[in-house]
């Protein structure tokens, strides 16, 4: 038995954090691993992130993840950042190493990689739904992946506007409102859905078209529940997915940043088997 005064430690830190499955999933892979590590969770109010975060390091954490409401604030706490945490001006893990925090953002590959894992399709186009801080890292990764042109659909336009501003040049992106959604699907498209519509009750944030094109496809960031987007998708004959594989996907890049480890040593799968087996 592994006396836990000789465990590293990594944390969850965020406002709320009871709710998250983050703790499970890691612990999951950790215990596998072999790792020397615990992973836990701690509620920290907005104002009290730097303090935290700069304390850590002394208690003998590695690192930690920072999620809802925390990743603006903690992209401005680093003293180094990676390209894409730079890119997205946001930052979801922390590494404490040589007396610095370095700062990552995962968000965006841990989904992409969840995308290319279940769907094979090469997709000519993306529409995303929603431009708060979940969309800034589906829109910047998709950026980075040839997709040939994105529609950002937004109940506001000046925030799609500011979304579409942090985007690379080059990058052929339109935006119009949540009404013209059916106009915007054609076949091949890819429908990435990243409001919180969709967390209670039976909303869809868009009305759908009674047939659905060939080779679209849904990607759902909510997890825990078929959202009424997603039954109506599949109703039709579509393709869905909801976000927990961009959650364990997340996760497995940040683990493999704090241990050094290759990605194809955290075992995604076994994470996604224990958030499954919770979520029953």
């Amino acid at each position: 038995m592994i006396d836990r005064a000789d465990l590293e430690t990594l944390w969850l830190l965020g406002d709320p954090v009871s709710h998250s499955l983050s703790p499970l999933i890691q612990n999951t892979a950790i215990q596998r691993m072999g790792l020397k590590i615990v992973y836990l969770a701690s509620r920290v109010a907005a104002d009290n992130l730097e303090q935290v975060v700069r304390a850590l390091p002394a208690l003998g954490a590695v690192g930690a993840n920072v999620t809802v409401p925390h990743k603006l604030r903690a992209f401005e706490i680093c003293d180094r950042l990676s390209d894409r945490a730079q890119t997205m001006k946001a930052v979801n893990t922390l590494h404490f190493r040589n007396g610095e925090i370095f700062g990552d953002n995962t968000d965006g590959v841990g989904w992409w990689n969840s995308l290319t894992g279940q769907f094979s399709y090469r997709f000519s186009k993306a529409v995303v739904i929603g431009a708060g801080g979940a969309s800034r890292a589906i829109c910047h990764t998709l950026a980075t992946r040839q997709i040939p042109n994105l529609v950002l659909l937004n109940r506001t336009a000046e925030k799609a506007h500011q979304l579409r501003d942090e985007l690379p040049a080059g990058f052929e992106v339109k935006i119009a409102g949540l009404e013209s959604f059916e106009e915007h699907l054609e076949p091949n498209t890819l429908v990435v859905q990243t409001t919180s519509v969709g967390l209670k009750g039976e909303f869809s944030p868009v009305k759908l078209p009674e047939t659905w094109p060939e080779g679209c496809c849904l990607s759902e960031l909510i997890y825990g529940r078929k959202t009424a987007l997603m039954k109506k998708v599949v109703a039709l004959g579509g393709r869905a997915q909801d976000g927990l594989g961009m959650l364990c996907g997340q996760a497995a890049e940040s683990l493999s940043l704090w241990t050094g480890r290759p990605l194809t040593e955290v075992p995604v799968d076994e994470m996604m088997r224990a958030a499954q087996q919770r979520l029953l």
